[in-house]
């Protein structure tokens, strides 16, 4: 350092500009220089240090947090994840069974519906039935009963109980098979 001071301070002389210190004023400079330095690594530099190495200590706590921090949310967002993909399957079961519940309770009403209609046409062929035994036995009565007064037209007299009984049961057989 003296050496460039002084270097410096030849130069500055050669060109005629300013004048050198004397060598003791810069000897008494790089003394207290040294003291300086001296007194700084004595009072200063150790809580330079201890303020540095605080300084990394809280750094590196504060990464550490922070990696803590994130390690947290990562494993928070996996958690919310795998629930909604659960809330998500859950769903789909719902619309499944509600589905399935659905499908069901159709085939259901359709099932009764046919039920209900072969109950309806059952009954309806019932009395289909029942309206066809009522007029063919209507119409036996009637065609008995013009049979006699035919017959007794005819014959001029009047038709005893078995005969009649014995020509009714003629027409009506002679009717039921040509209506069948």
């Amino acid at each position: 350092m003296l050496i460039l001071v002084t270097a410096g301070s030849a130069a500055a002389s050669a060109e005629g500009g300013v004048p050198s210190p004397a060598p003791y004023k810069m000897m008494w400079a790089a003394i207290n220089f040294f003291i300086l330095l001296a007194i700084l690594y004595k009072f200063a530099y150790n809580p330079i240090l201890q303020m540095l190495d605080d300084r990394r200590n809280t750094i590196e706590s504060s990464l550490r947090h922070a990696e803590e921090v994130r390690a947290d949310v990562e494993r928070m967002m996996n958690e919310a994840e795998a629930s909604l993909m659960n809330a998500r399957k859950e769903a789909q079961e719902i619309v499944a069974r509600a589905s399935k519940l659905g499908e069901e309770t159709r085939e259901e009403i359709v099932a009764k519906a046919k039920e209900e209609a072969n109950a309806e046409r059952a009954r309806a062929i019932a009395e289909i039935q029942s309206e066809k035994e009522k007029a063919l036995a209507e119409l036996r009565d009637t065609a008995a009963t013009l049979a006699i007064m035919a017959a007794e037209k005819v014959l001029g007299k009047a038709i005893t109980v078995e005969d009649h009984q014995r020509m009714v049961k003629e027409f009506v057989n002679e009717v039921g098979d040509r209506l069948c």
